[in-house]
């Protein structure tokens, strides 16, 4: 299990094999019981960690698609509405490249969206 934490001399698991992005993307989750948005918060060559409101079951299988990545995953742990997904072949980094490019590129646009909404409401509120 390529991004299950490691064990350290002491016993200790703080390690992952591999190292994580953060990012907050929207994606899709497909499984058996349908098709769910998704939020993406991290991921990894061999997995990822999303948000959704599908339930989810340790062990579950399915496919994320996050363009450019689309991969089919096992559910490693679930806690409330978010999840832990492994891969079941790593993704490329220039897949990991091309989905911090997407988070960048929905987040400045999304911070140009609120400031326009912050901008009209504040110029309707000096009229």
């Amino acid at each position: 299990m390529a991004s299950a934490p490691l064990p350290s001399p002491d016993g200790m698991q703080h390690r992952r094999a591999a190292p994580r992005l953060r990012v907050c993307i929207p994606g899709k989750l497909i499984l058996l019981g349908g098709e769910y948005d998704c939020a993406l918060e991290d991921v990894s060559l061999s997995g990822a960690r999303v948000i959704c409101d599908a339930a989810m079951k340790k062990g579950g299988q399915g496919i994320l698609q996050c363009p450019p990545l689309e991969v089919l995953f096992t559910t490693r742990w679930v806690d409330k509405n978010t999840a832990g997904l492994e891969f079941e072949e790593e993704v490329s980094l220039g897949t990991i490249r091309m989905l911090r490019w997407h988070n960048d590129r929905y987040r400045n646009q999304n911070e140009q969206e609120l400031r326009d909404m912050v901008r009209d409401w504040v110029e309707c509120k000096g009229r």
